[in-house]
């Protein structure tokens, strides 16, 4: 892990993702989201491809959401 990863725990993301949520509700694609969050994530400071991960999270509550990303 490098000096500027960082790691959070699952209800760190589960609340990331709900925030997620908020912004992009259910409904929408992961593409369409993406449209849509890609402000808020750049705003927070968080990469797009890691809200979409907590996103699923929240939606789905698998933590294997989040495979592959560092939140």
């Amino acid at each position: 892990m490098t000096p500027t990863t960082r790691r959070l725990p699952a209800a760190s993301s589960l609340a990331i993702g709900e925030l997620m949520l908020d912004v992009a509700p259910p409904h929408l694609s992961d593409t369409d989201a993406a449209d849509v969050l890609a402000l808020l994530c750049d705003q927070i400071g968080e990469p797009l491809d890691h809200g979409l991960a907590a996103r699923r999270y929240a939606l789905t509550g698998d933590r294997r959401a989040l495979h592959g990303t560092v939140l």
